[in-house]
């Protein structure tokens, strides 16, 4: 049996969907599947909730056999690391990561002492920094750089993201991004790169309703953080006074700012998601335009088609795949029509379609395509 090991940013133990999480769970079924988790800190250790203390305190060895509903994986945690985000001094970042590598070094070699090299794919899950850092602990692995969001535009890798993808790039052996505005960036900075697109978890949207609902309920799925339109999510509140807002994910932004008929539900499990987006008339994707969003293969978009529902959207990113089956607004004004205009015209047929299209989009298919992407 051929291994996959993951060198993952998302954590394991992370109440949200990822996709990295969703692809290497299904790995499971077929491959052995071994996960390096997260490289928490020090600072995690004591005031991250969801850091699995006992493990990276060397419990067992820092070794976790975690039951899937697709196979068993080996969830490995390394000794906590020293933070380097605050750091902004090259010279001292390249040291501090130097000591961090060290540090997860012996559970690579722990890693390592149960595979045979030449039956063994590493996957580096958006974590070039470590990625870079620790390549010379790996042993000539064949190397693949997963990236699923434009990581030199975000807040917290700004700062050194940028040049350790670049330098980390030369060391992959392939890539594989979740989106074309990827592919776009890292054409012609890797002589091979592949594209496989998000997915569905479809087990989570086993009962849906074909009918068209009447709830006076619009919904938002995912972190309300700084891709979201603030000023477009209120003149939308605004305009339909008689209807909810409903935002279900964590809640990253001042709510007092917002009307009334804003409510933010906070974030709730996968399996609880769809009872709540079967209440939803429509759903929405108020992201605003620019250097990370234009990366963005958002997750929440299948899922609204999943569940049936309408899914009004701004021109965030290049979405042509989802022709016909979203209204993707160029203005604030046409987004704003766009919602009544969705609800209105919303029907049995359009729902069956969009439930048709997300599975052919699920995790299963997903899968398989990055498994191929893999293999070639």
């Amino acid at each position: 049996m051929q291994t996959i090991i993951c060198q993952s940013f998302p954590a394991w133990d992370t109440p949200y969907v990822k996709s990295t999480l969703e692809l290497i769970t299904r790995m499971a079924e077929t491959h052995r599947v071994i996960f390096l988790d997260y490289p928490y800190t020090v600072k995690d250790l004591i005031q991250n909730q969801h850091a699995p203390k006992a493990s990276l305190l060397g419990k067992s060895g820092g070794k976790r056999i975690m039951e899937t509903a697709f196979g068993s994986i080996e969830v490995y945690n390394s000794k906590p690391m020293i933070p380097v985000n605050w750091i902004n001094s090259p010279m001292l970042f390249k040291v501090i990561m130097g000591i961090n590598a060290f540090i997860q070094s012996f559970t690579i070699k722990s890693i390592l002492k149960t595979v045979d090299p030449e039956q063994t794919n590493l996957i580096n899950a958006f974590n070039p920094v470590y990625g870079y850092f620790t390549s010379k602990y790996w042993k000539g692995i064949s190397t693949t750089y997963y990236s699923y969001d434009n990581l030199e535009a975000t807040v917290w890798a700004g700062k050194w993201g940028k040049e350790f993808e670049g330098k980390f790039l030369k060391k992959a052996d392939q890539v594989i991004v979740s989106s074309k505005g990827l592919l776009d960036k890292f054409q012609g900075k890797h002589p091979k790169i592949q594209c496989v697109k998000n997915g569905v978890n479809l087990g989570n949207f086993t009962k849906v309703k074909t009918e068209k609902t009447q709830n006076k309920k619009i919904g938002y799925l995912g972190a309300f953080d700084d891709r979201i339109d603030t000023q477009l999510m209120i003149e939308s509140a605004l305009a339909y006074p008689g209807y909810t807002f409903e935002i279900l994910g964590d809640q990253k932004v001042n709510s007092e700012i917002f009307p009334s008929n804003i409510q933010f539900l906070g974030a709730k499990p996968q399996d609880q998601l769809n009872a709540i987006l079967q209440n939803w008339d429509a759903a929405l994707i108020p992201f605003i335009r620019n250097e990370f969003t234009q990366s963005i293969y958002p997750l929440k978009i299948n899922e609204y088609l999943a569940a049936g529902k309408p899914v009004i959207s701004t021109d965030f990113a290049d979405l042509l795949d989802f022709k016909g089956m979203v209204k993707v607004c160029t203005t604030p004004e046409d987004f704003i029509s766009g919602i009544a205009k969705e609800i209105r015209y919303n029907n049995r047929l359009k729902i069956s379609k969009r439930i048709e299209f997300a599975r052919q989009n699920s995790w299963e298919s997903r899968t398989q395509q990055f498994l191929q992407a893999l293999a070639s």
